[in-house]
């Protein structure tokens, strides 16, 4: 999870319970203390989004890398293998290109880390969003 401090993302499991708690009852906290948690962790979505954005265009630029040094392996062996199934498997061989595999491997699983948090981040802002408008939304009842 190093990639995730690295990052400046703070996952749930890190979050320090004495400086940052969660109410699970937005009911029973004043105006400020909603928008407070309402501001954080839009703030924290943002950023985890614009983390997620990065990997995805590092990984789209692995997989095109990766295209490319297939294509010119395949361009060079092809008269080396009898069919397409023993070329590709000779390419897995290759240190380029199992290297790149390897990096895709890694970048897709902490993609998906890195998605899960920032889906975390949204569902507490999207909950005091949803507090903030019933309670902007409450009539005072009428005598």
């Amino acid at each position: 999870m190093q990639y995730l401090k690295n990052e400046g993302l703070i996952a749930p499991n890190e979050i320090d319970p004495a400086s940052d708690s969660i109410p699970l009852d937005f009911t029973r906290l004043n105006g400020r203390q909603v928008g407070s948690v309402h501001s954080r962790y839009a703030v924290r979505h943002a950023h985890a989004i614009f983390v997620a954005a990065k990997r995805a265009s590092m990984l789209t630029m692995l997989r095109r890398d990766l295209r490319l040094v297939q294509a010119k392996y395949r361009f060079k062996n092809n008269n080396k293998f009898k069919t397409k199934y023993e070329l590709d498997d000779a390419m897995q061989l290759e240190d380029d290109i199992s290297e790149l595999l390897s990096d895709i491997t890694k970048l897709e699983a902490e993609l998906e880390v890195i998605t899960a948090v920032a889906l975390g981040y949204e569902d507490y802002r999207n909950a005091a969003s949803r507090e903030i408008f019933r309670r902007s939304s409450e009539v005072a009842p009428k005598d």
